[in-house]
């Protein structure tokens, strides 16, 4: 079975970060959307009907079209080292025919590599609407979230190293404490550099990039860059808003 998420928020996140807007009659991709958790939000406003999810798990968007049967579910068959192993390297963005007010990525390019990143943000560039608005998250190495003593770094590397080396885990924060992007695969650190995602038999279980918010600005000069909101815990992102022209 491919990947479910459980995990909710998602509505309030994005509907904060943009201020409120207002979403009836808007149209909205939400790339990496998996069974379209944002539409259970008792306060989500957004119309079924105009709304669309692509993820490259088979079975979320098959639960998301029993969920929500007016909404639009599109499967994605793009390869991915930790979610969708079997699918096809560099597959493009399925092309729905829309343009799109708002394109939502929530944890979608903390799971890529950066060049892939870069790839898919200028694919989902060109199917927004005029003055449409793409808003994707990343990981912020250094963010400490609500309630914790750890990164976001620190706390990953925390989990991968699963014997509870804490010399290991503060070896590798102090290499990455300078660095603007790293990634970690499995429980090796790559830092400014794209890392393999050839881990345990082939396949990398784990793929986490982080970038800095100045690391992340200059690689999107146009975007604007938003700190996560403290009071939803479970959104430990930061994100990236981009416009389209």
């Amino acid at each position: 079975m491919t990947f479910v998420s459980e995990r909710l928020g998602h509505f309030p996140y994005f509907d904060r970060q943009l201020g409120k807007p207002e979403w009836q009659g808007k149209k909205v991709l939400d790339f990496g959307g998996n069974a379209g958790n944002i539409l259970l939000d008792p306060n989500c406003s957004i119309e079924h009907d105009k709304y669309w999810c692509i993820d490259i798990s088979k079975d979320a968007i098959d639960l998301g079209r029993k969920r929500h049967p007016r909404a639009n579910f599109v499967f994605y068959d793009r390869y991915n080292s930790e979610f969708n192993p079997g699918g096809t390297t560099d597959l493009d963005v399925p092309d729905t025919g829309n343009r799109f007010d708002y394109i939502f990525a929530y944890s979608v390019f903390t799971h890529t590599s950066r060049a892939e990143m870069l790839d898919l943000v200028g694919r989902l560039k060109s199917v927004l609407a005029a003055r449409g608005r793409l808003v994707f998250s990343f990981l912020d190495p250094d963010y400490v979230p609500a309630g914790r003593t750890d990164s976001n770094l620190t706390g990953f590397l925390r989990k991968r190293i699963r014997d509870g080396n804490s010399l290991a885990v503060e070896a590798l924060a102090r290499v990455a404490r300078s660095a603007s992007w790293c990634s970690l695969v499995d429980q090796t650190l790559f830092v400014e550099t794209e890392a393999s995602c050839n881990g345990r038999n082939g396949i990398a279980h784990s793929y986490l990039t982080f970038y800095t918010p100045d690391y992340m600005q200059t690689l999107f000069p146009e975007g604007q860059i938003v700190a996560p909101i403290r009071d939803i815990p479970q959104m430990v992102q930061h994100c990236c808003i981009v416009t389209g022209v």
